[in-house]
């Protein structure tokens, strides 16, 4: 099953919301232009929540699909399906999926999923960051407004909050995905949480990794610790289904102006919950959309399994 555009995600999540009241619960936020942003929460409401263990999962970015169809295919199995022990997971667990963070800019998106076939990885960018009027690529930005650029193509990665001005969904608190992200750990409460993205790996032989937080260093030693136990968990769990990736985790060689976005947005929050980023390949002939599809899906069953069995030595 792929769901990625909101007119496909959306109708299901609403149908999953009235079919098992029992165990869904549903938040969103309303974009400027008028879509809707979803948290979805599964656990077993019959349980008392005080001794559950609480997994965010998200992604922000309207060209990396495959990380909204994992938590899709993923949600679907723990309400509906037969292949998981749903019933135990949901009476230990309250898991969180933000499975769009930018519904806008993924209707905008001109295909379902990118494999390589279609659009050179230039062409590619183009359609997330922006086409200049001189056929360029836009900068990346935090934010943007339209009293300062004129795109030709305005990048399918930016979420518009008002007539003028346009926002990178995880470099800015106002985005519906950073506030959906905010009041998920606020009112449900996180032990671990995990951001899905994607990215081309274009002169790797690699195929999916795992970034630990930017500010990694200054972190409380036991998070540092956990967080490194965990991260090689996933890896592990992506070796033994047969993809490639980078053997260790470590922080991005971010610069000071990127750095900036991630230490207004996330440094706190850093600072409290083990977090880890996971990159799975995008427009890569290498790797196939299923198989994007299923690197999402085994990190966040690795996670949950992770947070299970260290609940005992977890930080938080």
């Amino acid at each position: 099953m792929w769901l990625a555009k909101p007119y496909q995600t959306e109708p299901k999540i609403l149908e999953w919301a009235r079919r098992f009241p029992d165990i869904i619960s549903l938040a969103y936020m309303r974009t400027y232009t008028g879509m809707r942003a979803y948290a979805v929460t599964v656990t077993d409401k019959s349980e008392e929540d005080s001794h559950k263990l609480r997994h965010l999962f998200s992604q922000p970015h309207a060209h990396e699909p495959a990380t909204t169809a994992g938590m899709m295919n993923f949600l679907s199995q723990i309400i509906e399906g037969s292949d998981l022990d749903r019933e135990a997971l949901l009476k230990k667990t309250i898991l969180t999926f933000i499975p769009d963070g930018n519904p806008d800019g993924r209707s905008r998106a001109p295909l379902d999923w990118w494999d390589g076939s279609s659009y050179s990885n230039e062409e590619f960018l183009k359609i997330a960051f922006g086409r200049c009027k001189d056929g360029s690529r836009c900068d990346r930005v935090g934010r943007w407004s339209l009293d300062e650029h004129q795109p030709e193509f305005i990048g399918i990665v930016y979420e518009q909050i008002n007539d003028k001005e346009f926002v990178e969904p995880n470099r800015d608190l106002k985005s519906s995905f950073s506030k959906l992200v905010m009041k998920a750990v606020e009112e449900i409460g996180c032990d671990q949480y995990l951001a899905l993205h994607q990215t081309e790996f274009e002169r790797s032989r690699h195929n999916a990794m795992v970034i630990l937080p930017f500010n990694f260093d200054e972190l409380p030693e036991d998070i540092r610790r956990y967080s490194e136990r965990w991260a090689r968990t996933i890896i592990e769990s992506w070796r033994s289904m047969g993809a490639n990736p980078i053997p260790d985790p470590k922080p991005l060689g971010y610069g000071e102006d990127q750095i900036r976005y991630f230490r207004r947005c996330w440094g706190e929050l850093y600072r409290k919950v083990p977090c880890l980023t996971v990159e799975v390949q995008n427009n890569n002939l290498r790797t196939t959309p299923q198989m994007q599809m299923r690197l999402i899906e085994e990190a966040i069953r690795a996670s949950i399994k992770f947070l299970l069995s260290s609940s005992s030595t977890a930080p938080v």
